[in-house]
């Protein structure tokens, strides 16, 4: 009996520690608020949290300062401009102050990089799949060095979760040889997502939903100009569930319309792969006449092959300017 109180006990203060990391999983994995009515407002529950927090924040200036790295200063985050003013709940995108005056953009249709300039890989598993070949490619061919911060069940509806805009702010802020941003990410989005503490989750695909959504995808952009950094934004394939595949084809639209108003690069994971329309094939027929599997059985990410022919085709949009080698 002791002994099960005991196991109680220690179960109710591990959940009062991590109730944080808990509730933003369940949102994450079951779209929905999981929060317990009347103990987000108790003092004593939320202090659980806070404490939590503040031991994570300790640690990471103790790290930083035995490192001796600067501890980065506190970064402001923007709520997501909802239909009325609400206070956030999550972290939200980092939003970069855009230039109000017309400025004329001249579209990218070729990311150039010199020896010295580094590669910064975002997205979720797809780009897991495909990142490491190019910084394979990348530093072997063209000694150019990768940050690959891509990771699994992650994307821009949960920021809560994680949060790419900041992740994305921080590295470019501490790597100055940044240069160009890969992003590969979309399938962990089509869902209803929250904006504020006691309010209705968004629907996904309402007016307000891509609203809040393209805020997202722009502050990354804003990011990139601001740092004077290029973006290949890779557009997610069509998938083997149709409603899961119809969502990638809306997000994929999405993502192209904010490269192009941002004059950067967009490609698309089915041209790659020979898709048209709605269609799929976890195979292609390759230029010796023979099919070649492309994709797994789960109908979403990619095979060794489905990787590589991606990754090349990326590779395909960079231009390394050396004088010491001239292939691409």
């Amino acid at each position: 009996m002791q002994v099960t109180l005991g196991l109680v006990v220690a179960a109710l203060i591990l959940l009062w520690l991590n109730q944080t990391s808990v509730r933003l999983y369940c949102q994450q994995k079951y779209h929905a608020d999981c929060s317990v009515p009347g103990l987000n407002d108790n003092a004593a529950w939320t202090f659980g949290a806070n404490l939590t927090q503040a031991m994570d924040d300790a640690r990471s200036a103790f790290f930083a300062r035995m490192d001796g790295t600067p501890t980065p200063e506190p970064v402001v985050i923007e709520p997501v401009v909802a239909p009325e003013p609400q206070v956030v709940e999550v972290p939200e995108p980092v939003v970069v102050p855009k230039v109000e005056a017309p400025v004329k953009i001249t579209p990218l249709t070729i990311a150039n990089l010199s020896p010295n300039d580094e590669v910064f890989f975002v997205g979720d598993s797809l780009m897991q799949g495909v990142a490491p070949h190019m910084a394979n490619t990348l530093l072997k061919r063209y000694k150019i060095n990768s940050v690959n911060l891509s990771k699994q069940s992650t994307g821009l509806a949960y920021p809560g979760f994680f949060n790419w805009p900041l992740t994305v702010q921080q590295t470019l802020q501490a790597n100055a040889n940044i240069r160009l941003i890969v992003v590969f990410l979309g399938p962990n989005d089509p869902w209803d997502m929250p904006v504020a503490k006691g309010k209705p989750f968004l629907r996904f695909h309402s007016a307000d939903w891509e609203a809040s959504y393209r805020q997202r995808v722009e502050s990354i952009f804003e990011l990139a100009k601001a740092h004077h950094v290029q973006v290949i934004w890779v557009g997610p394939p069509n998938m083997r569930k149709d409603k899961l595949s119809t969502a990638m084809a809306y997000l994929s639209d999405l993502y192209k319309s904010e490269a192009s108003h941002y004059g950067q690069l967009f490609l698309s994971a089915n041209d790659v792969l020979g898709y048209h329309d709605d269609t799929f094939s976890p195979y292609m027929e390759s230029a010796d006449g023979k099919k070649v599997k492309t994709r797994v059985d789960d109908g979403i990410h990619f095979t060794t092959t489905g990787q590589k022919l991606i990754a090349e085709r990326v590779m395909s949009l960079i231009n390394v300017q050396t004088h010491d080698l001239t292939e691409r």
